[in-house]
């Protein structure tokens, strides 16, 4: 049964004494109210945290709720009104089990996480074989080679085939896909290159060697923020290999497993983040390390696939972001949005050199845009990081605070 309150509205409730209710229910969201019906008119509300809300039946029982009846709902949107669906009481347990799940999974992992950055630039060390590499375990140096060669070539990602094979391999589906070699549908080679796998595998390998996490140097840490659905995307720093400041294979081993250790809570983080985000807004968020020549960097991606933003004849919309750390000169982020046919890109930099190069191709990249069929709506090419997110989608891509 589906029951719209309509007298809630896309921008503040009307009749509501807290304006910021509305923003606190998110999509998805679970709820218990009570039903309250009048005697006389048989009209309906809903009791939801001691206010009424005038309501209507959408969709379901005719009958609807009868007056006090206790009901667990879930938030399917709230926009242009707000449209609940009640849930069976087996329903609402499983969800209410789920988000349990979530929150301890996240509880267990975002403490421990941290930026990939130093655990490549370690693996960039021992490619190189660099001083003291030759000094640790020919099995745990093995390992670490295997995981750096699985790192996709950044200059290969320019094809949208290489792109998508890396971000299978990314580690971010592992667990889908050995849900798929179950049932004889994976294929072998993506899960002998995944980065989560090899990541395990490297910090098995380290253990079985006799490396203590616990021990490591922990002023050598490299926290980041923890990866979120929503807010701006912000590059991850690269950082230098921390082995060319320890001596002895022991601390060595020591430092390595530490820093794979919360690369791997990183990336379970991102994973619990994809599964946690908004239904309305299908959102992935991905963090792929690339190699570039002899040192390594990682690529943000977040994809978003909104519904409830259909324009009326114009399609779904979609948006693509990336970031990335490019060394000396800063970090680079690019926003791409598709409504339709209809695409806007922004393009940002730190470097000013950097934002001028932009600037100077970007009449390529349209003429390119343009031979595909698609109408461009506007190609920015701004100085500066993004500072914020309101969590609006502008259907333009202009920054009136530039």
């Amino acid at each position: 049964m589906r029951i719209d309150l309509v007298d809630f509205r896309s921008t503040s409730p009307a009749g509501s004494n807290s304006p910021s209710l509305l923003s606190e229910w998110r999509v998805g969201a679970l709820l218990q109210v009570i039903a309250v019906r009048d005697a006389a008119s048989g009209q309906l509300w809903l009791d939801i945290g001691g206010q009424r809300h005038n309501a209507r039946l959408a969709s379901g029982n005719s009958a609807g709720p009868a007056n006090g009846e206790v009901l667990n709902v879930r938030v399917l949107r709230n926009s242009p009104v707000l449209a609940l669906e009640t849930l069976s009481s087996s329903t609402a347990a499983a969800a209410d089990a789920e988000a349990t799940v979530v929150a301890d999974a996240m509880r267990r992992f975002v403490p421990r996480q941290e930026s990939p950055a130093l655990m490549l630039a370690n693996l960039s060390w021992l490619a190189q074989g660099k001083h003291g590499a030759e000094d640790l375990p020919k099995a745990v140096t093995q390992a670490a080679a295997q995981l750096w060669q699985a790192l996709p070539d950044a200059d290969s990602l320019g094809d949208p085939e290489n792109l998508a094979g890396a971000l299978r391999r990314s580690g971010a589906f592992l667990e889908a896909n050995l849900a798929d070699a179950s049932r004889g549908a994976a294929d072998p080679r993506v899960l002998a290159n995944d980065l989560k796998a090899l990541m395990l595998a490297l910090s098995r390998t380290l253990r079985e060697n006799g490396a203590r996490p616990n021990a490591a140097h922990s002023d050598t840490a490299m926290n980041a923020a923890p990866p979120t659905a929503r807010g701006p995307l912000t590059a991850l720093n690269a950082a230098p290999a921390t082995f060319s400041m320890i001596e002895g294979a022991e601390q060595q081993l020591n430092e390595l497993a530490r820093q794979t250790e919360g690369a791997l809570a990183r990336l379970t983080t991102t994973q619990i983040t994809n599964t946690a985000a908004d239904p309305s807004v299908q959102s992935m968020l991905v963090e792929l390390p690339v190699r570039h020549d002899d040192r390594a960097s990682t690529l943000r991606l977040r994809v978003e696939h909104d519904e409830s933003r259909k324009h009326q004849g114009s399609g779904d919309s979609w948006s693509v972001e990336a970031a990335m750390d490019l060394g000396q000169v800063g970090a680079l982020h690019a926003k791409v949005t598709l409504t339709g046919h209809r695409i806007g890109v922004q393009l940002r930099a730190e470097s000013p050199a950097i934002v001028n190069a932009l600037s100077a191709r970007a009449g390529e990249l349209e003429a390119i845009l343009r031979e595909a069929g698609l109408e461009i709506d506007r190609i920015v090419c701004l100085h500066g990081m993004p500072v914020g997110d309101t969590g609006a989608r502008a259907a333009r891509l202009l920054d009136v605070r530039a």
